[in-house]
């Protein structure tokens, strides 16, 4: 059978992921402690990582430590939750088109989920989604971090790079397992070659989902600034621009971006990415009537140093 035939039968065999993630799948471990908000469905819930000057979360921020404003104007936070009040649930997602081929061993998508298991707790949640021209489940969310590594013997390079279709998709598929703690983790070099849908278009869908999304994008050494092997040759305009937008998706759902070519930083990524979805807080606030159309959302502390990430903004429901 070839690679291209074994790939099909993925796509057939597991593009069922987002059914598993809608409850189709095992129970989540602990699931009974996901914070719950209120029902209705106007509710604005914001995921929220504080952070010092140095980048470091900080866990111990009160409900009246945080201000919320909705277009400058203040807001009552109604629902507040704090780190590990349940468990974190990840969907990470690998670029398995053609051009990963050549991604260095020591920053290589299976080191990256490594990484990540050994710095998650036990009880969080972690899936297994791979794309290429498509996007396909791999293993359905579950606490059996040594399923998601087994699972990487179905994502294989092959093909053209659908990554905002992807991400799409991703951010979807998450958003339908419910509240809590949760982000996607996409590992990927960066280039789209073959999505349908805009990157813009992607970053507002993922934004109303209140999903952070993190990046990790994979080069090159000679290519990398900061590793010794830097050829001190701007990088291909492709890959840059897969990077901005990468760094794009980032800031405006709440998450981070990060560019690595080695195991140094890609240890540093997803410590980082760790670190935040440990101590990540959900904020809920009812929004003040007024017309349909994006409305900008600001978070504040009162905390000296400390800033605040969370979505740039939503758009009411109609």
């Amino acid at each position: 059978m070839t690679v291209r035939q074994r790939r099909r039968g993925a796509w057939a065999g597991v593009t069922l992921l987002g059914m598993a993630l809608a409850g189709g799948g095992s129970p989540a471990a602990g699931g009974d402690q996901v914070a719950r908000f209120a029902s209705r469905a106007e509710l604005v819930v914001l995921s929220a990582t504080a952070v010092d000057r140095r980048g470091r979360p900080v866990t111990n921020l009160r409900r009246n430590e945080f201000y919320v404003r909705e277009d400058g104007r203040p807001q009552a936070i109604q629902h507040f939750s704090e780190g590990r009040e349940s468990p974190a649930r990840v969907l990470l997602l690998v670029d398995a088109s053609g051009s990963m081929v050549t991604t260095p061993k020591s920053s290589s998508p299976i080191m990256a989920a490594r990484q990540l298991l050994y710095a998650l707790d036990p009880n969080d949640q972690i899936a297994l989604a791979g794309f290429d021209h498509h996007y396909f489940g791999v293993v359905a969310f579950t606490a059996d971090h040594a399923q998601i590594l087994r699972g990487f013997s179905e994502v294989r390079p092959f093909g053209t790079t659908a990554l905002h279709d992807a991400l799409g998709r991703a951010a979807s598929d998450l958003a339908t397992h419910g509240e809590g703690r949760r982000a996607v983790v996409v590992m990927t070099d960066g280039v789209d070659t073959a999505s349908q849908e805009s990157a813009e278009a992607v970053i507002a869908r993922s934004r109303a989902l209140d999903v952070p999304i993190y990046a990790i994008s994979v080069v090159s050494p000679i290519d990398d600034p900061e590793s010794e092997q830097f050829t001190g040759q701007p990088r291909p305009a492709a890959a840059t621009l897969g990077s901005r937008l990468l760094a794009r998706y980032a800031v405006m759902s709440g998450g981070a971006a990060f560019v690595v070519s080695d195991f140094a930083g890609l240890k540093q990524a997803t410590d980082t990415i760790v670190g935040e979805l440990k101590h990540q807080y959900r904020l809920g606030y009812d929004p003040p009537p007024g017309p349909t159309g994006f409305r900008r959302v600001e978070v504040t502390t009162t905390r000296k140093g400390v800033s605040v990430k969370t979505r740039s903004g939503y758009v009411p429901q109609s």
